[in-house]
């Protein structure tokens, strides 16, 4: 046998990690879990800023966490370890013999080596599941977020976007498929008060200055500085898209999260009661807003101190809603 092709169980999403994550909790077991409650238990909301990268933006904004994919396999009781390789040729043996076991894998790739996506942008840490190979045509069969169907993936292209070095997460074959079939907790109510909970509280307390509310201050605090960038058009046009268009379903995760919080108000009512949903929804909104005046901006002069009070107003409704809900969940 050169080819197998796995029964995929892929639906169109709106994030990467996410509808990933979704995809495989289908395979393994869990038929009626959604996009939004992956997201959710994978306390997926964040905020980085990152500088001194040696790539073009020169200053990189993200509006999720990196251990998404981690955080929901371990709220569901699952242990999880990326899988990695010494050698390229030996992460894409691993994927042939998973496949040759039934078992699709979930995978993070560089979005620059995905044929399919025609970027001349590197973006680590893209999340996608392979369901299939054929050793004669030497190619993988993957899905991809929002493409209905399979996809092609040729192992030359794999290999490089399985092991990028390049930009500001590394990846050395990334892989993970569950070592066992899934289900819901059944304490779910717990669980999502736990998640919610880490959400906020790294938010507002991150592990290192590039990330969370204090990384939000320094944005601010700089963001006159960035009509000095040589590639300010670039960098402003980036911002617009890691915000609204890469993957975020809008609002920069914003009102994915909405919807998350929407699902959970089934276990926990104090969510709806105190208007928090209403809250993050108006947060995605914002976020929106400030998409918008950075396209704005990139597709005109670098007035970037005009942003600024957009970006206080941003922060203090970012700050208070995350605050309130740690207040309200260490409470309950």
């Amino acid at each position: 046998m050169d080819r197998k092709v796995l029964k995929c169980t892929h639906r169109v999403g709106r994030h990467c990690g996410s509808t990933s994550i979704r995809d495989i909790c289908e395979y393994f077991g869990i038929s009626d879990i959604e996009e939004p409650l992956c997201f959710g238990l994978g306390e997926g909301l964040g905020f980085w800023y990152l500088k001194d990268i040696p790539l073009s933006p020169s200053i990189l904004i993200h509006v999720r966490t990196y251990p998404l994919e981690k955080n929901f396999f371990t709220n569901l009781g699952v242990p999880f370890k990326w899988e990695q390789f010494s050698e390229r040729a030996k992460a894409l043996e691993a994927l042939i013999k998973k496949i040759y076991n039934n078992q699709p894998a979930l995978i993070q790739t560089d979005i620059y080596y995905l044929p399919y996506f025609n970027s001349s942008t590197h973006f680590p840490g893209h999340a996608i599941v392979v369901w299939g190979v054929s050793e004669k045509k030497r190619e993988f069969y993957v899905s991809d977020t929002k493409h209905p169907d399979l996809l092609s993936v040729p192992f030359d292209y794999m290999e490089q976007a399985l092991y990028s070095t390049e930009g500001f997460f590394k990846s050395l074959g990334n892989q993970f498929t569950p070592p066992f079939l899934l289900s819901l907790p059944p304490d779910m109510e717990k669980v999502l008060k736990r998640a919610i909970f880490n959400t906020s509280y790294n938010m507002l307390n991150p592990s290192s200055p590039q990330e969370g509310i204090k990384a939000m201050r320094r944005w601010i605090e700089e963001i006159d500085t960035w009509a000095q960038l040589e590639d300010w058009r670039w960098t402003a046009r980036f911002t617009y898209q890691v915000i609204e268009k890469r993957g975020t379903g809008g609002g920069g995760f914003r009102l994915l999260y909405g919807d998350f919080l929407k699902e959970a108000a089934q276990y926990i009512p104090l969510l709806r009661e105190r208007h928090l949903i209403d809250k993050m929804y108006r947060l995605g909104e914002k976020w929106r807003e400030v998409a918008y005046g950075f396209k704005e901006i990139s597709e005109g002069d670098p007035t970037f101190t005009n942003m600024r009070p957009l970006l206080e107003e941003l922060y203090h409704m970012e700050y208070s809603f995350h605050l309130t809900m740690v207040k309200l969940l260490s409470s309950s």
